[in-house]
């Protein structure tokens, strides 16, 4: 479980995460964090949110945006909202490094699963998209069900994916949760 200051770090994301306020902290109301991403740093694949809503507040840098298929450029002292159930993607096209304070309402199991990614990034169990196996994906998924969806991909085969395929990873091992290495 996250823990308030908190610090992880992806090296294929090129990003690093200081939880500020956690799950626990606000009752599940808000997870807020402050995101640094390397310049070049692609962040997430365009994804979608069906109840969380997600504040970017650049405080340094600039910071690029995909929402609704049209680009911003956030910089230092802007902030943009991104409504539940809204396509997006975020990365660093600058040559600088951009920091954001990111917040989620609610928070869910976000913390987890960002947890989980930079924890098999750190021990070596991620490609160079920064993704683990599909079996511990799916487990990853279950874990977190429906609570994102990447655009592409029918939305049925997403949900079977994690239900389905991650139940069955879950059962041979593969965990949903993996808590980041204290530091």
């Amino acid at each position: 479980m996250a823990r308030t200051n908190q610090f992880i770090k992806n090296n294929t994301f090129g990003d690093e995460v200081k939880f500020l306020v956690t799950s626990e902290d606000s009752q599940g109301k808000l997870l807020k964090a402050e995101l640094l991403v390397k310049p070049g740093g692609g962040g997430p694949p365009s994804h979608y949110h069906p109840i969380q809503s997600e504040t970017f507040t650049i405080t340094s840098g600039e910071m690029n945006l995909i929402h609704n298929g049209k680009e911003i450029i956030l910089k230092a002292g802007q902030s943009y909202t991104v409504r539940p159930n809204t396509p997006h993607k975020f990365w660093n096209g600058s040559k600088a490094d951009a920091v954001a304070i990111v917040e989620l309402k609610p928070a869910l199991k976000t913390e987890f699963f960002l947890e989980t990614l930079y924890a098999l990034d750190k021990q070596g169990k991620t490609n160079k998209e920064g993704l683990p196996n599909l079996l511990q994906f799916s487990a990853i998924l279950n874990e977190t069900y429906g609570e994102f969806f990447v655009v592409g991909p029918p939305i049925f085969a997403q949900k079977f994916i994690a239900k389905v395929v991650g139940w069955f990873a879950k059962t041979i091992g593969y965990k949903g949760y993996i808590p980041f290495p204290k530091n």
